[in-house]
């Protein structure tokens, strides 16, 4: 359990020296400044020993510097020292200069001490002082999942997009959570924005991978007409809300699928999906990601993204065919996204359900 737990809060907290080292810290002396870089790059070798020593050192001469306190317990944490973790942070949560990093680390450090209450108390008093904080939202949904709460899990990442939208793990899980069930809307919502503001990441070819069949299993509740997975199949215009406009364009479009889904016949349904969206519910349903799939329609980029997002999905053979004919087209594709890059907005919400009720219902 321990491991579990320890692997749950560990990509966050091997982020925290990279957060931090994105603010301009002011040191008491240059050696200090030495001794603190000194110990990061003990502890990306995995010398935590050494680390822990420069660290404790450090904090001697610079016992005001809050930065050397989360390297330290950062460090012990990794090194598999929760209980001296959880000492040497616990005082910096009533200091005003605590981050959301503190309140994180420590709620893990708890976690790996099974001490799952513990956490979830700091988790929440660190939202009272960052109640934006992405991050914080993230661990507390990971904490329910340890409680065996997936509907509050969810709930909990769904907040947070709709409170730190730029912060991308949020819709990572909430994207897996929905695309596990057959309510799949959000969840390729979700998983796209996901893959678009997160770079590197190598859970990247299994998320497109879900992201292919759930298109299957939005077609196929298209197609069996249930209304308790997909909503009902009469026409029922005008929507009544943004998940319901999606579904009635995606209903009119069933013919480009009909002899099955595929990375061609994808591009082809989304191509006309956004034509529809934007005639008739773009003005009352404004999201960031349809004005950025948009743009790269009107700049002849939306045939490349969609291969780049489906085609390795759908068949390996067939996109190293693909790319075979479009030689270089996928990396001239990225520079330009990269050029260009998609940001999700805080005006995009429209998900205030959660997943209240979606495992019982998929249970039947």
């Amino acid at each position: 359990m321990i491991t579990i737990i320890r692997n749950i809060f560990l990509q966050c907290i091997v982020a925290i020296p990279a957060l931090t080292a994105l603010a301009q810290e002011s040191w008491p002396s240059p050696e200090i400044e030495q001794m603190y870089h000194h110990a990061q790059e003990n502890v990306a070798l995995g010398n935590y020993k050494d680390a822990i020593i420069t660290y404790r050192q450090a904090i001697i001469l610079a016992p005001n510097k809050i930065i050397l306190y989360e390297g330290l317990a950062k460090t012990l944490y990794l090194s598999g020292n929760f209980i001296d973790a959880e000492q040497a942070l616990r005082p910096l949560t009533d200091r005003p200069e605590a981050d959301e990093e503190c309140y994180d680390l420590l709620a893990a450090s708890q976690a790996a001490q099974k001490n799952t209450n513990g956490a979830q108390a700091t988790i929440r008093t660190g939202l009272e002082r960052f109640p934006a904080s992405g991050l914080l939202y993230h661990n507390e949904g990971h904490l329910f999942e340890l409680e065996k709460k997936p509907e509050a899990a969810l709930n909990a990442w769904v907040i947070g997009i709709h409170k730190d939208p730029a912060y991308p793990q949020n819709y990572y899980e909430a994207a897996c959570k929905y695309m596990s069930t057959k309510d799949v809307m959000w969840g390729l919502l979700y998983g796209e924005i996901y893959l678009n503001i997160e770079q590197d990441t190598i859970g990247e070819a299994a998320l497109k991978k879900m992201l292919f069949i759930a298109y299957k299993t939005m077609f196929d509740n298209i197609a069996s007409g249930s209304k308790a997975d997909f909503g009902a199949m009469e026409k029922q215009l005008p929507a009544s809300n943004f998940i319901d406009a999606m579904q009635q364009t995606y209903r009119s479009l069933t013919p480009v699928v009909s002899d099955g889904i595929t990375t061609e016949n994808l591009t082809m349904v989304r191509t006309r999906f956004f034509m529809d969206w934007f005639t008739n519910y773009s003005g009352k349903y404004p999201y960031a990601l349809f004005t950025y799939q948009d743009y790269l329609l009107k700049n002849g980029l939306f045939d490349i993204y969609n291969e780049w997002l489906f085609g390795k999905a759908e068949s390996v053979t067939e996109y190293n065919a693909w790319n075979q004919f479009h030689p270089g087209e996928i990396d001239i594709f990225l520079e330009k996204k990269q050029g260009h890059n998609f940001r999700p907005l805080i005006t995009d919400v429209y998900n205030d359900q959660g997943m209240d009720g979606m495992i019982r219902r998929r249970k039947r």
